[in-house]
């Protein structure tokens, strides 16, 4: 997952909704981060780069009603929650980002505990679009406690189970992950006095790889794990963001050893959003993968000018970015565009919006392959 489409509105097999779940990415009263003084969002930067605004402009130009992600089963929650993290990190579209909170405001709760009439049962909750949406409330300045009519810091503790994992409710199966995992922990590292219990860390590192990269499942017998730039980037930053040297060492070391010589990063992840064309027998760049890699690396205090100038690179003249420019389909993507977004303004999960987390050094005497 990366959390990347949420539950569909409209959806005519329990397969379709159970792959869609799946990709989307205790029961005690967190202390919620203080609301903040205006409705209207500030800009976390003071200024922004023209090819930011560029593509700030484009995903906001190919926004439904100028409001929402729509998808093939309707609105795309998941999806226009990326856009808010996407405006709120680079500050540039005010405006348009107050318009995308009230709509995440006003469907939140369908995204977080599903829709009935698509065959979903009554009280699901899904445990990675929770922590997306209290992360991407508390980023944009609102408060987790009291977003879309629920307190989503308390969910999101309830649906950790006594493992440490944070998991799914649902009619159609546990689809929770380790990207959902990692957006759960950074949900309450930032948004609760009390941060992410060590349990749900410890869970999280059941899936870093040998090779110190994370997987985007959790592991099962017999089953290769293969290490993710997506999931590693997000992971990297709740390591971070709780202090777990030596595991962020060995996941920061992995992105920097698999980043490409223009700076972009490949998916290996399986995902309908990320199409895996051969060029040349390569695999082409992909930009949210690279997005979300940039995120982790500057987590982990490594500069990502070198990605930024590939992202710019393949910007596209109306502004956006392809999902993969060295394939076959180079037109603008939203999605693709909202997570670069996040790149462009230099700025990880840790540090936009108020109330940031100030990480130390990361130090590790130990090796800093495997785990």
């Amino acid at each position: 997952m990366t959390l990347r489409p949420s539950p569909p509105a409209r959806i005519g097999a329990v397969a379709a909704l159970a792959l869609a779940i799946a990709l989307v990415s205790a029961g005690c009263t967190a202390t919620p981060a203080a609301p903040p003084s205006s409705s209207t969002p500030k800009p976390t930067t003071s200024t922004i780069s023209p090819t930011a605004a560029h593509a700030a402009a484009y995903v906001v130009g190919h926004l439904k009603d100028g409001d929402h992600v729509e998808g093939k089963f309707g609105a795309d929650l998941g999806q226009t929650s990326d856009v808010a993290l996407g405006l709120a990190a680079t500050g540039g579209q005010p405006a348009a980002l107050t318009k995308v909170l009230a709509y995440l405001e006003g469907h939140g709760a369908g995204y977080v505990h599903g829709d009935p009439s698509t065959g979903e049962k009554v009280g699901a909750h899904y445990a990675g679009p929770t922590g997306k949406l209290a992360l991407m409330a508390q980023i944009a300045g609102k408060n987790p406690a009291s977003f879309a009519g629920l307190d989503l810091t308390a969910e999101v503790r309830a649906l950790m189970d006594s493992k440490g994992r944070f998991r799914d409710d649902s009619k159609f199966g546990d689809f929770s992950n380790p990207l959902g995992q990692a957006f759960d922990i950074l949900a309450l590292q930032r948004g609760t006095a009390d941060g992410a219990p060590q349990v749900a860390i410890d869970y999280l590192l059941t899936a870093q790889c040998k090779d110190g990269g994370f997987a985007e499942t959790f592991p099962k017998a017999g089953a290769k794990c293969d290490s993710s730039p997506d999931a590693t980037g997000l992971a990297l930053q709740a390591l971070v963001a709780v202090g777990a040297g030596c595991p962020a060492v060995q996941a920061r070391t992995w992105l920097m050893a698999n980043q490409q010589p223009d700076g972009s990063f490949v998916s290996s992840a399986v995902d309908p959003s990320k199409p895996a064309a051969a060029v040349s027998g390569d695999k082409p760049a992909n930009v949210n993968s690279t997005a979300y890699a940039a995120l982790g690396l500057v987590a982990g205090g490594q500069s990502t000018s070198k990605i930024v100038s590939y992202l710019s690179s393949v910007q596209n003249l109306d502004g956006g970015l392809a999902v993969s420019p060295g394939s076959s389909d180079k037109a603008s993507n939203v999605y693709a565009s909202a997570q670069a977004l996040d790149a462009f303004a230099g700025s990880s999960f840790l540090t936009a919006g108020p109330s940031p987390i100030k990480a130390a050094a990361l130090v590790c005497a130990q090796a800093t392959t495997g785990t």
